[in-house]
């Protein structure tokens, strides 16, 4: 008797373990829908990029984002203001981006790279300028739940990012570029594209995200960039003057306009 009421305990458990079990499209769906609450976020970001086959160990790099949602944005999504640190933990440039105007001062020669996308409306229809921000990754995630056909999307077991359990969702495109913001794929047969997607179990967003490259004509060569958050405070208020590009913020710099190619 015994032996039956733990074998009916153990059925009862499996199948409540069944109905909680998520599919990689409902998890999908679901970062998707958390990244839709975000007006506004900042975070820190230790970014490394790399070639799997390189024989130097990479380093990261360290930079504090601020975003906010800009509707009808072509490029990121968001206004953005970035501050890129040296191994010191200074400031080296900042890149301030309102949906109209990016500028990028570097400090360590004292001049500006300003990009005018109302004067040079072509930026919008180039990746003049590519980050991950949250509403990047929600719009690779839609796309690949609209285009089933070229993507696969995978779920595999639970991994703890800096003490944060959660799930691992990667979309796989198989022969084709995604570039967000472009509203197109580009088809290459020569080119594995894959994100990995470590997602917060708790509040759904992602706390990690390695993007991967494989070229099948050289398939020992792994082009990859690894972006851990942390820091990260959801609608926060943010003032205005953070997303400022008037002329104002490049007096003393040495500027240089960039025309598209």
């Amino acid at each position: 008797m015994r032996n039956k009421l733990l074998s009916l305990f153990a059925l009862i458990f499996m199948l409540a373990s069944c109905q909680l079990a998520k599919s990689p499209i409902e998890i999908a769906s679901q970062t998707t829908r958390s990244i839709d609450t975000i007006g506004s976020i900042t975070y820190r970001q230790s970014l490394v990029r790399g070639i799997t086959s390189g024989f130097e160990e990479p380093i990261p790099s360290i930079r504090d984002f601020y975003y906010e949602q800009l509707a009808g944005d072509s490029v990121i999504g968001a206004k953005a203001h970035i501050y890129y640190y040296d191994s010191n933990f200074v400031v080296i440039h900042e890149d301030i981006y309102d949906g109209n105007r990016l500028i990028r001062t570097l400090k360590k020669d004292t001049t500006a790279l300003v990009f005018d996308l109302l004067k040079y409306p072509e930026f919008r229809k180039k990746t003049f300028w590519s980050k991950l921000t949250p509403y990047t990754i929600r719009y690779m995630l839609n796309y690949a739940m609209q285009h089933k056909d070229h993507y696969k999307i995978v779920l595999g077991n639970d991994t703890t990012i800096s003490g944060v359990v959660c799930y691992s969702l990667r979309t796989i495109l198989e022969g084709g570029a995604l570039i967000p913001g472009m509203n197109k794929m580009t088809l290459d047969t020569n080119r594995t594209e894959t994100m990995y997607l470590f997602i917060n179990k708790k509040n759904l967003y992602p706390q990690m995200v390695r993007m991967e490259i494989v070229f099948h004509s050289n398939p020992d060569k792994v082009y990859y960039s690894n972006h851990l958050f942390s820091n990260i405070r959801f609608n926060p208020i943010l003032n205005d003057t953070l997303f400022n590009t008037s002329d104002e913020v490049t007096k003393g710099y040495k500027i240089t306009e960039r025309k598209p190619y």
